[in-house]
C-alpha cells in the first residue's frame, strides 16, 4: 500500500512539473523563468531563457525586434543572469523583475530610467507634511476608495456599501490632515471587507475530501497564523491578494524608477530601513485591480489542492502553475497605475522651485497629443499636398503591428480546468464551454443518466397522474412532431436555385 502512495505521489508530482513546464503563456508579454539552475543568457544576439526541474526542462529564444516582450519574471532559487543580458533586457525595454519563491518578496526590479532628474527627487523628499503631500494622499486614496466602491457593486453585489464608500470618497477629496485621511480609509476598508463575506472558493471534485474548512470561505482580511495582520495567509483568498499585492508592487518599482523617483521616499508610509515607502504608496491605486481579478478567478473556475502549499505553521502559499498565471496579469496592473504615477510626478514637478520637465513616459500621452495635432494640422493645411515634402499623403495610419501586445485594463484569466479532475480545459470559441474534460464528462454522463431517467419518468408519471395525458401526447408535442415531419421545401427550392445559378456561372 506505501508503493502504491509513493507512485501516486509521484505521478502527480510529475504531472504537476509537466503542466508548468509543458505549456506556453497565455499572455506573450510576460514571461516567467521558474525552476533550478535557471539560466538567463545571449547567444548571437538573441535572448535566451533555460529553466525547469529535473527532465522537464525548457529553452525558449527571443529576438532584439520581434521579441514582443514586456515583462521578464524569475521566481527560481538557483541560477544565473549574465551581464550581456541586462544589457539585452535594458536595450529592449523589458522590466526585470525577481520574486522569492517562497514568499513572493521582491527581490528586485530594474528597467531603463526615462527621466533621471534630482529635483524631482528632492521636491519628492521633501513633500511629506506639505500641501502637495496631501495632494498626493488624497489622489491615491481617491482612486482606491473609487475601484473599491466599483467592485462593491458589480463584483460583490453591494450596492448599499458601494455608496457609502462613495460618500467616503468625496469626504476624503474634503480632508484637511493626512491623519483623517487615514481614519476615512480604515472605515471604507471596514466597509469593504465586510463585504467579501459572502465569497465562496470551490474546488474540483476530487479535491473535496483534502481541503480543510476554512478555505472555503473569506472569513476577512486577516491571517490565523499572525492575528492582526494579513500577512501569512492562512486560507486561498488570501494567499492568492497576497501574491498579486506583491506583484503590484514590482510594477510599483518599475514605474517609480521609470518617471525618476525614489522608491524609498514615502508620503502616506513613512519611511523606514529596507522598505519601498513611495511604492507602497503607489499600489494604493492599483489594489482594487488585483482585487476584482482573484474574485473573477474564483468564480470562472474551481481552484486545486495542489494549487496551495500549507506550511507547518499553517501558512497557505500560492505553487505554480498558478503563480506563472497570475503574473501574466502584471501589464494590465501596470496599465492602471501609470497615469496616477504620472499626476503625482506632475504634482511633485509643480511644487519644485525649478523649471522641472515631465514627460509622459508611461502612458505616452504628450506624444499622441503631439502626434494627433500634427495629424490635424496635415488636414487641415490648405496648401497643395504635392508641395509639403517627401510625404504629400500626409500622416499615414501604422501598417506594421506594434512590437508589443496592447494590454488590457482588465486581465485575462487563467486557463478554465475541469470541475472533477482539474486538468486543463481546450479554449473554444462558442458561448457555453464545457466544464468537464472529455474522460471525466462519459464518467459524468454515465452516473447522471440513470438518476435523469428515473427523474424524467417519475415527472411523466405525475404530469399523467394530474392531466390524464402522457407528456409526449399533448397538442403541444403533436404538433411540433407533425412540423418536423414536414418536408424543408424552402430550404430545397434555395439548393436549387443556388445550383442553377452556379451553372449560369
Amino acid at each position: 500500500m506505501d508503493v502504491r502512495k509513493a507512485t501516486a505521489v509521484v505521478e502527480v508530482a510529475e504531472s504537476a512539473t509537466s503542466a508548468v513546464f509543458g505549456r506556453d503563456a497565455q499572455n506573450p508579454a510576460v514571461c516567467v523563468v521558474d525552476g533550478h539552475g535557471v539560466k538567463v543568457t545571449t547567444s548571437s544576439g538573441r535572448l535566451v531563457l533555460s529553466d525547469g526541474v529535473g527532465r522537464h526542462r525548457r529553452e525558449r529564444v527571443y529576438s532584439r525586434a520581434t521579441h514582443g516582450l514586456a515583462r521578464l519574471v524569475v521566481v527560481a532559487t538557483t541560477g544565473n543572469i549574465t551581464v550581456d543580458a541586462l544589457r539585452w533586457l535594458e536595450g529592449a525595454g523589458v522590466g526585470l523583475i525577481v520574486l522569492d519563491p517562497s514568499t513572493g518578496r521582491v527581490v528586485t526590479a530594474s528597467t531603463r530610467v526615462a527621466n533621471d532628474d534630482a529635483r524631482l527627487r528632492r521636491a519628492q523628499a521633501l513633500a511629506p507634511g506639505t500641501e502637495t503631500g496631501l495632494l498626493i494622499v488624497r489622489c491615491l486614496i481617491e482612486a482606491k476608495l473609487t475601484g473599491q466602491s466599483e467592485i462593491a457593486a458589480t463584483e460583490l453585489n453591494a450596492p448599499g456599501v458601494a455608496e457609502r464608500i462613495l460618500v467616503l470618497r468625496g469626504m476624503v477629496a474634503d480632508s484637511a490632515s493626512l491623519e483623517e485621511v487615514r481614519q476615512l480609509e480604515a472605515s471604507a476598508a471596514n466597509l469593504y471587507w465586510s463585504a467579501w463575506g459572502s465569497v465562496e472558493v470551490s474546488f474540483v471534485t476530487k479535491d473535496a475530501p483534502r481541503v480543510p474548512d476554512n478555505w472555503r470561505r473569506f472569513e476577512g482580511r486577516r491571517s490565523a497564523v499572525n492575528p492582526g495582520s494579513a500577512r501569512n495567509a492562512s486560507d486561498p483568498i488570501n494567499a492568492c491578494l497576497n501574491y498579486l499585492y506583491r506583484l503590484v508592487e514590482a510594477e510599483g518599482h518599475l514605474a517609480t524608477q521609470t518617471v525618476g523617483l525614489d522608491p524609498g521616499l514615502g508620503v502616506l508610509h513613512a519611511d523606514m530601513k529596507s522598505r519601498a515607502s513611495f511604492v507602497l504608496d503607489l499600489i494604493e491605486s492599483a489594489r482594487p485591480i488585483a482585487e476584482r481579478h482573484v474574485l473573477r478567478l474564483i468564480r470562472s473556475r474551481p481552484l486545486r489542492w495542489r494549487d496551495f502549499h500549507e506550511e507547518a505553521r499553517g501558512v497557505v502559499r500560492v505553487l505554480p502553475p498558478l503563480t506563472h498565471r497570475l503574473a501574466e496579469a502584471m501589464p494590465s496592473f501596470g496599465v492602471a497605475m501609470a497615469p496616477v504615477v504620472e499626476h503625482i510626478a506632475a504634482l511633485l514637478a509643480a511644487a519644485s522651485p525649478y523649471d522641472v520637465n515631465n514627460p509622459s513616459v508611461l502612458t505616452k500621452e504628450k506624444h499622441k497629443a503631439a502626434a494627433r495635432r500634427r495629424t490635424a494640422q496635415v488636414n487641415d493645411d490648405p496648401e497643395p499636398r504635392s508641395a509639403r515634402g517627401p510625404n504629400p499623403g500626409g500622416l499615414r495610419s501604422r501598417a506594421k503591428p506594434r512590437q508589443r501586445p496592447a494590454v488590457a485594463l482588465d486581465p485575462r484569466l487563467p486557463v478554465r480546468t475541469c470541475r472533477d479532475c482539474g486538468g486543463p480545459l481546450p479554449r473554444v470559441a462558442d458561448r457555453n464551454p464545457r466544464n468537464y474534460c472529455k474522460i471525466c464528462l462519459a464518467k459524468r454522463r454515465a452516473e447522471q443518466l440513470p438518476i435523469l431517467s428515473r427523474g424524467s419518468l417519475k415527472h411523466a408519471a405525475g404530469f399523467a397522474e394530474l392531466t390524464g395525458v402522457r407528456p409526449t401526447h399533448t397538442a403541444e408535442a403533436s404538433a411540433s412532431g407533425e412540423a418536423q415531419k414536414r418536408p424543408p421545401v424552402i430550404r430545397v427550392h434555395q439548393f436549387h436555385q443556388a445550383r442553377c445559378h452556379d451553372d449560369l456561372k
